[in-house]
């Protein structure tokens, strides 16, 4: 008698112990789910979702097989590096806010300055001459220069010879085919070399006036206003004038 009765009171506090255990594990799976549905609202499992699911699975683990030490260092591992994760993008997000505003603080000096930029277009004062670079991929026997007014007249053609692949500079001193000094306005210089056996247009850079800056915002690009030309990327000067 008294071995059935230890027997069943043995058999009543496990008996209690599975009940408990059973509502532990009902609370770690509402924890956990509450943690979860709170992660699909924003895509991101954040640092209170993971401390809620982590103090969760602490509070309600079997007393008779707790948690894996390894496994909670591992936990602790990963929470280590989520936050770090979060802190390295806070501060690039910074650090990129902070470039962008001295590249625009930067670009400001070149307001009312001449830089050169990749165009065929130029605009021409009226008075004095017009210099630019042509690029030149190889080697040719001759480099044929012909501008254009805004009506697509060419006024002026130029014969600059053979030339070395790379950078050749050229200058326009303003005047037509005839001599005349042309009008202020925008020209556009279309160049072309025999390259291969083929005529081949080749690239330009000519200069513009800097009116004004501008940029997009975080994270946007730095603008220049040109003069005749419109908007350009600041990456895209090659020169500026002295």
């Amino acid at each position: 008698m008294t071995t059935t009765s230890a027997s069943n009171s043995n058999s009543s506090i496990l008996s209690q112990y599975a009940i408990g255990n059973n509502s532990a594990s009902s609370s770690t799976s509402n924890a956990t789910a509450a943690a979860a549905a709170s992660s699909a609202a924003t895509q991101t499992l954040g640092e209170n979702d993971f401390l809620t699911m982590m103090m969760a699975q602490l509070k309600n683990q079997d007393p008779l097989n707790p948690m894996d030490n390894t496994a909670f260092v591992a936990q602790l591992a990963q929470f280590s590096q989520v936050s770090g994760i979060q802190n390295l993008n806070t501060t690039m997000n910074s650090l990129s806010q902070n470039m962008t505003s001295n590249q625009a603080l930067q670009a400001s000096s070149l307001i009312g300055k001449q830089v050169y930029v990749p165009t065929s277009t130029a605009v021409y004062g009226g008075t004095g001459s017009l210099s630019g670079q042509i690029t030149v991929p190889q080697a040719t026997s001759a480099v044929n220069v012909a501008i254009s007014d805004s009506n697509g007249n060419v006024v002026k053609n130029m014969t600059l010879g053979s030339q070395a692949a790379g950078t050749t500079p050229f200058t326009w001193d303003g005047t037509d085919n005839l001599g005349n000094q042309v009008s202020a306005g925008n020209y556009t210089v279309a160049v072309t070399a025999p390259i291969a056996g083929k005529s081949t247009q080749l690239a330009t850079t000519l200069p513009a006036n800097v009116n004004s800056v501008s940029f997009t915002g975080s994270g946007g690009a730095v603008q220049l206003n040109l003069q005749g030309l419109g908007t350009v990327a600041l990456t895209s000067v090659q020169q500026i004038a002295q």
